[in-house]
């Protein structure tokens, strides 16, 4: 018995040029990474093996070393992700108010956790310059950050901030303390990964209360109007 042929329309599945730009930067940007490593190998005597293996794969340390350190990266990533993601979508929007905030806040969050990532603050502070002008530029973002809060007039989670803030203040008290005590770093750092939560966790929620605040029809005219 024959089997009826089953007629297929022909449909074209269409692609954006701003996909294809995205993935052409994208593999530019890989590219770039990868020969950067071969330079530092070839040119500066970097074993490219020590720039692509995990820390703790290298060194042969347990999996857990770091890892109170590396769960407060991903908290600032996400954190930064967040909130910038939330200030590209209504910038094109009617909604300047919670801009200014995202923008500092997700700023903010993105210089610590690349701090942490590559511990900048401890090599520059090695140097000889003074840790108070290399923390300089965190602190004026976090202020900032707090100053844009503070015009939102509580349309955001304002305690999670205050909470924040002071989570982050005793840190610092405790890391400046002259004298060692037993137990001084562990404190420090848990301070340290309390205010990265707070922090993380207000940034989440302002720029979900960002994007709620812009009616429905308000991203389908500017998509409609960027095409």
């Amino acid at each position: 018995m024959a089997v009826p042929a089953v007629r297929i329309a022909s449909s074209r599945l269409p692609i954006a040029s701003d996909d294809i730009k995205v993935g052409v930067g994208i593999v530019i940007v890989a590219a770039a990474i990868c020969a950067l490593v071969l330079v530092a190998d070839q040119w500066w005597g970097v074993d490219h093996y020590q720039l692509v293996r995990d820390p703790n794969a290298i060194a042969n340390n347990p999996n857990y070393f770091g890892l109170v350190s590396n769960l407060g990266i991903v908290l600032w990533i996400a954190g930064a992700v967040g909130a910038l993601q939330a200030f590209a979508a209504l910038r094109h929007t009617q909604e300047k108010a919670f801009s200014g905030l995202l923008l500092a806040g997700g700023c903010f969050a993105a210089v610590m956790g690349l701090d942490d990532l590559l511990m900048l603050h401890e090599s520059i502070a090695a140097t000889g310059i003074p840790e108070i002008l290399v923390l300089g530029p965190h602190a004026i973002l976090l202020a900032a950050t707090c100053y844009r809060a503070w015009l939102l007039q509580g349309r955001t989670p304002w305690l999670l901030l205050v909470a924040c803030v002071a989570a982050f203040g005793c840190s610092m008290v405790v890391d400046v303390v002259p004298v060692e005590f037993a137990g001084q770093v562990f404190i420090e750092e848990s301070f340290k990964l309390l205010g990265i939560m707070f922090l993380t966790a207000y940034l989440v929620i302002t720029s979900q209360k960002a994007l709620r605040s812009v009616p429905q029809d308000g991203f389908r005219q500017t998509s409609l109007e960027d095409r």
